[in-house]
């Protein structure tokens, strides 16, 4: 009895809801190429627990080799996982593929859709090498419209093809690299209007 009114004490004195202050909960929005996903983490008692769109998923990780490389159990199935935060969120090389992510706290996105921001404004008009390595092929001409998540580029690193994807739906304004030319990490490779 007296853990309840020490409850309700705390409750009175600080305003706080009680199912956040006993619990760690997070709800982002993760999106990856042109999908988005209701992530929410729920940390109780030390345990985490994860859905995804709503759905629950048994998730365990460990670091393997600081400080980007991790090995995740998602359902009873193994999988390795290199994340590099960039500047517009992570890229996630997984199965030989590599992912381009915007993750953003549940909190952000909404005062972003009422302060009446549209995607459009929010990703830089510059598609970037996110990584050092070799320009394989542009996809792409000059004055071309492309939409979200359509292959603009591909650079090879450590010998493997990244196809890097246009974020958003526009128009390609120049093409600054060709193919064969190496290029340096955030090197604009082509720039849309």
């Amino acid at each position: 009895m007296e853990d309840g009114r020490e409850k309700k004490r705390i409750k009175k004195t600080w305003g706080l809801n009680l199912k956040y202050y006993f619990k760690t909960y997070m709800k982002y929005i993760a999106n990856i190429e042109d999908k988005s996903f209701e992530v929410d983490i729920i940390e109780t008692d030390g345990k985490l627990i994860i859905k995804l769109d709503g759905q629950p998923v048994a998730v365990d990780f460990v670091q393997v080799k600081p400080p980007n490389l991790f090995s995740f159990l998602v359902d009873n199935q193994s999988f390795d996982v290199e994340i590099v935060k960039n500047a517009e969120g992570y890229s996630v090389n997984f199965n030989g593929r590599r992912y381009e992510c915007i993750l953003e706290d549940e909190k952000i996105q909404k005062i972003k859709d009422i302060a009446g921001f549209k995607k459009e404004i929010l990703h830089d008009r510059e598609l970037k090498s996110p990584m050092p390595g070799l320009v394989v092929a542009i996809e792409v001409e000059e004055g071309e419209m492309v939409k979200a998540g359509q292959g603009v580029a591909i650079v090879e690193a450590m010998k493997m093809e990244n196809e890097l994807k246009a974020k958003f739906d526009g128009k390609v304004k120049k093409v600054r690299v060709k193919p064969g030319q190496a290029v340096e990490k955030n090197e604009v490779l082509v720039i849309f209007e």
